[in-house]
């Protein structure tokens, strides 16, 4: 069976004949489906409900780490936004190229959530360390466009390096002869690429470099830190005339 047969079969099973079989069944008795198409229709609609759980779910909790990480309540808002607009242009790169342009009938069902948490957590973790380095330079007195500059500076190749590194061990499963090794590989590939390229080392820099002090909204996160005791100032001598 092809993959636009299976999801037609899917298709067939989760909307048509499971209800159409319930409803003609004798009175007293329940008409059940089984079989291995049976179970990936249950599957579908498990992913389905699962996924419209968790992603609101995940981005509650990552608002909340992110705002006792930086004790601000303007940050968290906008990296996690950039995180969900990384998985959707992710899952939009993918059914571009699988069913766009290689004329499959859709991507595997169990691809949306599989992409939102690797994509939605491995982004996290490079916005974290983005803006992690943008307030220890905001906090070395530095204004918000000269942070965000340095620190695209001193944390861009770390986040690079990683972001390479790991997609392209991701990226060989493209390489294998299973469409769905092939959808996940290039899925989280150009998810990891996305997260590391565009949104740590270009949309979240800038966006704070835009707003400014306001990013750090009600704390204090971008304070001058003072190190050691500070001698008190010299009285100002007056030449005598």
């Amino acid at each position: 069976m092809g993959t636009a047969d299976l999801h037609e079969t899917i298709s067939l099973v989760r909307d048509d004949l499971r209800d159409d079989l319930h409803a003609k069944a004798p009175e007293g008795t329940k008409a059940l489906v089984g079989g291995p198409t049976a179970i990936f229709a249950d599957i579908n609609s498990a992913n389905n409900r699962d996924l419209s759980v968790i992603l609101p779910v995940a981005a509650g909790l990552i608002a909340l780490i992110l705002a006792l990480l930086l004790r601000s309540l303007v940050a968290p808002i906008y990296l996690v936004i950039a995180v969900l607009l990384n998985f959707a242009a992710t899952l939009g790169a993918t059914v571009y190229v699988f069913q766009g342009l290689q004329g499959n009938p859709g991507v595997t069902f169990q691809l949306p959530i599989i992409l939102y948490l690797f994509v939605v957590a491995i982004g996290t973790d490079y916005n974290i360390l983005m803006i992690a380095r943008l307030r220890e330079e905001a906090r070395e007195g530095h204004e918000p466009h000269q942070a965000a500059a340095i620190g695209v500076e001193h944390a861009g190749p770390t986040v690079a390096a990683a972001g390479l590194i790991l997609a392209g061990t991701f990226g060989v499963l493209m390489l294998a002869p299973i469409s769905f090794l092939q959808q996940m590989g290039f899925a989280v590939a150009i998810g990891i690429v996305l997260s590391a390229f565009v949104m740590s080392m270009f949309f979240v820099p800038a966006l704070t470099g835009l707003i400014g002090h306001t990013a750090w909204w009600p704390g204090h996160g971008d304070e001058r830190r003072v190190t050691g005791p500070q001698a008190p100032p010299e009285p100002v001598s007056v030449a005598e005339v």
